[in-house]
Formats: structure tokens, C-alpha cells, sequence
């Protein structure tokens, strides 16, 4: 098991050293690494451990990098045809797109918080777990909560500025409309579970 945890370790040193646009894996390795070592120092099992790391490391990715570059890849492939409306139908439903793959893992991320904060609570009722560790644990979901609410920001400002162009643009476009009503409810979604995650920061105590 040495190996297993050398190799989530390496893999985090390895990822740092490649391209940009590799910045998911990044994020992933990191994750995982760390959230193998974390599992570990509370008391966790090692198959129990490379369980949870593979989650955290997949969920990681997913949530601190997915949506937002996706988002500037949108706004690029519209530049210059953000008067366009085939052009603006078009970004919207891919924005969309984004944000139900966004809804999805941030779930998934909920889920896994959840059962982790639940062996926690259970752990610190049986005085398991040191100062050292609690504080390593809150920062672990301050990180994921702030990288999620990162997304949230973005996917809401998102939302603004098309609501905005269809307030201004001619003629009515009921395709349009369904759409941005469609980004608003996954938004929101969005939102929610992020609240979600934020709530199990507080059980941390």
C-alpha cells in the first residue's frame, strides 16, 4: 500500500508538470493524493482509502476546472457573433450542456462530502480525531466549497449577460426563451447544491 500512496503522490508531482490544458488531471492527482493521505490519518482502511482518493480525485477535476473552461471555450467560439441569434441559441444550449455535466459531479461531490462528514462526526464523538486533523479536514472542504462556488459564479454571470441580450435584442425568439428559462432552473440547481456542500462544512465543528 506504500505504492499505492507513493504513486497517488507521484501522480500529483507529475501532473503539475503538464500542459495547461491538462489543468483537470491536475487537479484530480492533487485530490487524490491528498484525499488518500487525509482518509489514512483518520483512521481509515487502506482499500477503504484508495476508494475514497479515486472519488475525491475525479471529483476534484470535474468541479474545479470542467465548467469554467468550457465557459471560455463558449465565449471564444461566439466572439464577433454575439448578435447572431443561431449563434447566441447555440452558446446557450451549450452552456446547458455544461452546467447539467456541472450539476452532475458537484452531486457527486455532495454525496461523497456527506459520507465523509458523517464518519467524521461519528469519529469525533469517540474523541478519534486531534486538532491537527479536524483543521486539515475543514480546509479540505473550504478548498472544495470555494472551488465549487467558483463554478457557481461563473455559470450565474453566465446567466446575467444572456438574460440581458435578450432584453435588448429583436425580434422575440420563443426557442431562446425556452432556453435561458432552462439555464435559469439548472443555475439554480447549481446554487442549491452548492449550499448543500457548504452544509456539511458546518457539522465540522
Amino acid at each position: 500500500i506504500k505504492s499505492a500512496a507513493a504513486c497517488l503522490s507521484c501522480a500529483a508531482l507529475v501532473a503539475c508538470e503538464t500542459a495547461p490544458q491538462n489543468a483537470s488531471l491536475q487537479c484530480g492527482a492533487g485530490g487524490a493524493a491528498a484525499g488518500y493521505l487525509l482518509c489514512k490519518a483518520l483512521g481509515g482502511s487502506d482499500s477503504n482509502c484508495l476508494k475514497t482518493a479515486t472519488v475525491v480525485g475525479v471529483g476534484g477535476a470535474a468541479v474545479c476546472y470542467s465548467y469554467s473552461n468550457n465557459l471560455e471555450r463558449r465565449r471564444k467560439e461566439l466572439a464577433g457573433k454575439e448578435n447572431n441569434l443561431d449563434a447566441r441559441i447555440s452558446y446557450v444550449r451549450g452552456l446547458n450542456s455544461d452546467s447539467q455535466q456541472l450539476n452532475t459531479d458537484l452531486a457527486k461531490r455532495v454525496a461523497t462530502m456527506t459520507q465523509r462528514t458523517d464518519e467524521l462526526v461519528a469519529q469525533i464523538g469517540q474523541r478519534r480525531v486531534n486538532n491537527e486533523q479536524l483543521a486539515k479536514e475543514r480546509q479540505t472542504r473550504d478548498d472544495e466549497i470555494k472551488a465549487a462556488n467558483a463554478q457557481a459564479v461563473q455559470s450565474n454571470a453566465a446567466l446575467a449577460e444572456m438574460k440581458a441580450y435578450r432584453t435588448r435584442s429583436k425580434p422575440v425568439s420563443t426557442e431562446l426563451d425556452a432556453d435561458i428559462a432552462k439555464q435559469e432552473q439548472l443555475n439554480k440547481e447549481t446554487n442549491q447544491l452548492v449550499s448543500q456542500m457548504a452544509a456539511q462544512k458546518t457539522r465540522v465543528v
